[in-house]
């Protein structure tokens, strides 16, 4: 997810990038005139950085993956596979 703020006289987009040694990593960039610039300029980025097209590196370790993993995306498997076993 994308979020906007005015910084000063200018607008900044930053999203999140995953978890380093247990800290959040955001990427960020600020100077978009306009509100809408920065949406536009964000969601870009976001898209980039998905689809892996980027060149900000994010050194997540293995083990902050799979925390991650678990807390997104087993848990749901875990809830569906349960409701077809009753």
């Amino acid at each position: 997810m994308i979020s906007i703020r005015k910084r000063g006289k200018v607008y900044q987009y930053c999203f999140e990038a995953g978890k380093v040694n247990g800290k959040r990593k955001q990427i960020t960039k600020s100077g978009f005139k306009t509100k809408n610039e920065a949406y536009i300029a964000g969601q870009k980025a976001y898209e980039e950085f998905i689809n892996g097209i980027t060149n900000v590196e994010c050194n997540m370790l293995y083990e902050d993956y799979l925390d991650y993993w678990i807390k997104e995306y087993f848990k749901n498997i875990k809830k569906q596979y349960r409701s077809h076993l009753y």
